[in-house]
């Protein structure tokens, strides 16, 4: 539909709002000089639905004509506007027509073409509709290529690593050395008993045991181009971000499972003096729950260790397994699937679910008193082209590190659960 029969039908539509709202307030006149109705309103509302929608074609048609118009003047006429269905379609005439019919050639016909007298037609442009006609026009390299250009997206998507808990569950301290030295009472006898009046009192007997923790260094590093960091500045920060998260996981590792052969940590579950491991009891009747045997070891430590238990560390598989114990009835103990999911905690102690602790295993204990982690300096970051042949190459090391020491005041103030479902 041409643009000028568009605008003809927008008039015809504007008159006929103007002509029905002219009617309703007439008779709202007469009312009383009341309000229009929301009933009077629904058939003004869709004529405005109506010539709005004209008026979006009609702007839709103007652009569309500047854009032809544009196209046919960038290509010299060569493509041509088809009036009958609005579309750009090559010009189909031959090479020898399009130069005969062209205005260049009229001119000079015009004038005259004298046999012997130089004269020259100047450059025509001509179109050969057979470039396209030719073959079937695809994204092959040999025909168009990529006509479609692909769309970015903004940013990166990130790989997912487990949340870091374990260190926000111990005491935080600083050091300056290179170890960390503590005594660690490891007996303490106990003779104090009534004494008769002028007897020998009785002897008591305190051993202690030296304990040194060094200093470890967690690092690693990557090797990025110059071109990368100075043509795409945002990437150095999330370099940044992915070398000190690659530093934090392993840190949590280490606190957890470090074996102590230097230069790892000694981690609460390899240190010797734990509490006695609890077992949970799966031949009971009915079987002791995941539950009652981590309640059995808080019980252990509070009665020998004597002091009570601040966290517990738990394998999503077995706390997952745990929050959704059922009743012989089949009703669930914590929360169903239709409720939200309550704070991770086990009879008052908040519970760090992490994968860095091995499926059906949990580890009981007073993280926040008998543990803490030393820190020399922050975790740092920094930058070279110094190594090997980096510099001649436009190649920098990337470096994140951190050094840290891990104090256990008392073994016995933790303990394993294992067996757990």
């Amino acid at each position: 539909m041409m643009i000028h029969q568009l605008e003809a039908d927008l008039r015809t539509k504007k008159e006929k709002i103007a002509a029905l709202i002219q009617d309703l307030s007439q008779k709202a006149k007469a009312d009383g000089d009341r309000l229009l109705t929301d009933e009077e309103k629904v058939p003004v509302r869709a004529l405005m639905t109506e010539a709005e929608a004209l008026q979006k074609r009609i702007d839709g048609a103007r652009d569309d004509a500047a854009f032809l118009a544009k196209v046919t003047d960038l290509t010299g006429g060569t493509a041509r506007h088809n009036a009958a269905d609005g579309l750009l379609v090559p010009d189909q005439r031959s090479l020898g027509q399009q130069f005969v019919q062209s205005g260049e050639f009229q001119t000079l016909l015009r004038a005259g073409l004298r046999r012997g007298a130089s004269w020259s037609s100047g450059a025509i442009e001509c179109f050969d509709p057979f470039l396209l006609r030719a073959t079937t026009l695809t994204e092959d390299p040999a025909s168009g290529g990529k006509l479609i250009q692909p769309q970015y997206l903004p940013g990166i998507q990130p790989l997912l690593f487990k949340r870091l808990v374990i260190a926000d569950l111990m005491a935080a301290g600083t050091t300056n050395s290179n170890s960390i030295i503590y005594m660690l009472e490891t007996t303490f006898t106990n003779a104090a008993a009534p004494v008769a009046e002028a007897a020998a009192k009785p002897e008591s007997a305190l051993v202690f045991s030296q304990v040194t923790e060094p200093v470890s260094k967690i690092a690693h590093w990557l090797p990025v181009t110059e071109e990368l960091l100075e043509d795409v500045p945002a990437i150095q920060a999330y370099i940044d971000a992915r070398l000190r998260l690659g530093v934090q996981l392993a840190e949590e590792d280490q606190l957890l499972n470090g074996n102590g052969t230097p230069p790892n940590l000694m981690g609460v579950m390899n240190r010797s003096g734990l509490a006695t491991a609890v077992v949970r009891n799966a031949g009971a009747t009915p079987p002791e729950t995941n539950a009652e045997a981590i309640l059995r070891q808080i019980s252990a430590i509070a009665t020998t260790a004597f002091i009570y238990p601040d966290g517990v560390v738990m394998n999503p598989t077995n706390w997952f397994s745990t929050v959704t114990m059922k009743d012989t009835q089949g009703h669930y103990f914590g929360f169903g699937p239709f409720t939200t999911v309550p704070t991770a905690t086990l009879w008052g102690t908040p519970v760090a679910v992490t994968p860095s602790i091995v499926a059906n295993t949990a580890l009981v204990g007073a993280f926040g008193t008998m543990s803490q982690v030393f820190r020399r300096g922050g975790l740092r970051v920094e930058a070279s082209n110094s190594h090997q042949d980096y510099f001649i190459k436009n190649l920098v090391a990337i470096r994140a590190e951190e050094r840290l020491a891990l104090a256990v005041y008392r073994p016995g103030a933790f303990g394993k659960v294992t067996g757990l479902s």
